[in-house]
């Protein structure tokens, strides 16, 4: 009997709400409900590639700017346009985010993280292709 109770003030409540809601919808304004309605639709920018100079790089714990690094980390010169945490396909290491920028790389040159030494040795330096997917938080349209 307790529960029946609660069930039948929210069915009152709602019934009251509603005759608020029919009895001042004629009230209304259609070109009022309109009026604030206006919507932007902005449509991303197609994925870009470009060909950057990649160097592997080692590194764990957490540097002087307090990242962590961990897998698919890359870092870019602070003088290249793609923004922080954007999300990259590069050849020959997969998916990649900017976590970070540095001022002693060029504008065309990333840094890529790898988990053993043995690994960065064998990537060393490379010219690779760099697809943005997307940049800071907002994905790429894909053609």
């Amino acid at each position: 009997m307790n529960s029946i109770k609660p069930t039948i003030l929210i069915l009152i409540l709602l019934i009251i709400t509603a005759y608020f809601v029919l009895a001042n919808a004629e009230k209304m304004d259609e070109t009022a409900l309109k009026a604030d309605l206006e919507v932007t639709v902005s449509l991303p920018e197609s994925c870009e590639t470009r060909t950057m100079q990649a160097t592997a790089f080692n590194a764990y714990g957490w540097d002087e700017n307090g990242i962590d690094y961990g897998p698919g980390y890359c870092i870019v010169s602070s003088e290249s346009d793609i923004p922080l945490y954007s999300l990259l396909e590069i050849d020959q290491y997969g998916e990649g985010q900017v976590i970070a920028t540095s001022d002693t790389l060029k504008a065309n040159e990333i840094q890529l993280w790898y988990n053993a030494p043995s690994k960065v040795d064998m990537f060393g330096t490379q010219t690779v292709q760099v697809k943005i997917i997307g940049k800071g938080d907002i994905p790429c349209r894909t053609p």
